[in-house]
């Protein structure tokens, strides 16, 4: 089944200038509204940012200003001084944007980045074995291997997805993003000296996981609470690599044909980050067998690099575990 894209809204969230901290590249999301008129003709724009933004210029078919819900407190250092992260400002963003789609597909994606195709819209159907029994989403969601972590610190990772780019239906879309809240972390005083954050003493998971972990708990209820970054079993790997391989199609940025900024775009493939052979043995594994894939495919391209290096960062991490 070919999808048209009168049947497709992209959601662009986020600021489009430089806003409270973070930079922006001058131009960027006129350069990603441009992208989409070119390569999806037809679709729907969305334009989800934030009161007081600077749109001038900017001709999306839907413009949200969003009202800023501010950074959440997500940790205290020893002196008691709060850390924040941006949970709530992605999730208000890219929820509202969604819950104005009309269309029966939808993309997310970042306001600073933009497409250079659309071989993603394909690529989301190019997939359709699935196992039946992890099927959380109603079809496969497209995403980007960029900062989807499999590894940390040497060790195998789980519920560390991208938040670069999603593309889907919009009730799976939903699924991810339409989350509620998330409240400031509690000060204790009787821990004053100590480092307060989610999981510690232990290293606190990712930003991209506490996403991922809030959304799957919602889908499964037999999903754990993720307390730290490298918190996992056997099994909870498997559940994962079984969601990943059922329920998404993992691309590297050119075969989604999403084109990212400098500061994203790694001199080399990073070895601790999923690549799409990665993905596609999973896809072998747990639903094609005639998939066609080799682990030797992923040794040439990714694997001799993990060799050398995951070792390398386990043994860092374990001395300053110390």
């Amino acid at each position: 089944m070919s999808i048209n894209f009168k049947d497709i809204s992209v959601v662009i969230q986020g600021p489009v200038q430089a806003y409270q901290g973070r930079s922006q590249e001058p131009g960027i999301t006129h350069k990603c509204i441009s992208s989409i008129r070119q390569y999806l003709p037809g679709a729907t724009i969305i334009l989800s940012t934030w009161e007081g933004q600077d749109c001038n210029g900017l001709e999306p078919d839907i413009l949200l200003l969003n009202k800023d819900p501010g950074a959440t407190i997500t940790s205290y250092n020893a002196k008691g001084e709060p850390g924040k992260l941006n949970f709530n400002r992605q999730i208000v963003s890219s929820a509202e944007g969604l819950k104005q789609v009309k269309t029966a597909y939808a993309v997310k994606i970042r306001s600073d980045n933009f497409l250079t195709g659309n071989n993603f819209v394909a690529a989301q159907q190019a997939f359709p074995a699935r196992d039946n029994a992890s099927k959380l989403f109603t079809q496969r969601v497209v995403t980007n291997t960029s900062y989807f972590r499999r590894y940390a610190d040497g060790q195998k990772i789980v519920m560390l997805p991208s938040d670069f780019f999603h593309f889907g239906l919009t009730e799976d879309l939903l699924k991810i993003w339409d989350l509620p809240l998330f409240a400031d972390l509690e000060f204790n005083p009787e821990r004053l000296g100590q480092p307060q954050y989610r999981g510690a003493p232990k290293i606190s998971p990712h930003a991209e996981q506490v996403y991922c972990n809030a959304w799957l708990m919602r889908l499964d209820s037999q999903v754990p609470y993720l307390d730290h970054r490298h918190q996992s079993t056997p099994e909870l790997i498997a559940y994962w690599e079984r969601f990943m391989a059922s329920n998404l199609v993992v691309l590297e940025p050119e075969q989604i044909e999403l084109g990212l900024i400098d500061r994203f775009i790694p001199k080399s493939k990073r070895p601790n980050e999923i690549s799409h052979l990665d993905w596609l043995m999973l896809y072998k594994q747990y639903c094609d067998p005639n998939a066609s894939v080799s682990q030797f495919e992923v040794f040439k391209t990714i694997g001799w690099k993990r060799m050398i290096k995951l070792p390398f960062s386990y043994f860092k991490y374990k001395l300053k575990s110390r």
